[in-house]
């Protein structure tokens, strides 16, 4: 593995266990690009477009749901400007969200993303997931959005 490919791992592990997994927004200007696009189920009208927008819509779904173990990575790796993070969440739908009444049900989220880094940050972040349950909690209101 390439120097900069070792960079870019442990910024995407910095980025998967602090940001996603503990929520840590603060972090965002230092790992993100401020032309940032995600490409993930939590706005499933387009791609987000930029460090601000992924800030609102990410510090919404995580108050809504916070963690209630530690993050796991379960598979990672990096090619070029690449880099693959596997990991598996547990969530407490503790607020309303989209319309969606809280249920206290504990979600178990399995994504994989796949970062694109630019000069020591992500530029681009596409969202893989099996997130059945979340997916099932949301579908009266993501089904209108998505199968339009």
């Amino acid at each position: 593995m390439t120097d900069l490919e070792t960079q870019n791992l442990a910024i995407a592990h910095r980025f998967v266990e602090q940001f996603l997994g503990k929520g840590n927004i603060s972090l965002a200007a230092e790992l993100l690009d401020e032309n940032v696009q995600i490409i993930t189920g939590l706005k499933p009208s387009g791609p987000i477009e930029g460090i601000e927008e992924y800030k609102q819509v990410f510090s919404s779904f995580y108050d809504a749901f916070p963690d209630v173990e530690p993050l796991v990575i379960q598979d990672s790796f990096a090619a070029g400007d690449r880099v693959v993070v596997r990991f598996k969440s547990f969530q407490r739908h503790e607020k309303d969200y989209f319309g969606i009444p809280k249920s206290d049900r504990i979600i178990t989220f399995h994504e994989t993303h796949v970062m694109r880094f630019a000069n020591g940050k992500i530029v681009e972040n596409i969202v893989s997931a099996t997130n059945l349950e979340f997916e099932m909690l949301m579908a009266p209101v993501l089904t209108p959005l998505i199968l339009v």
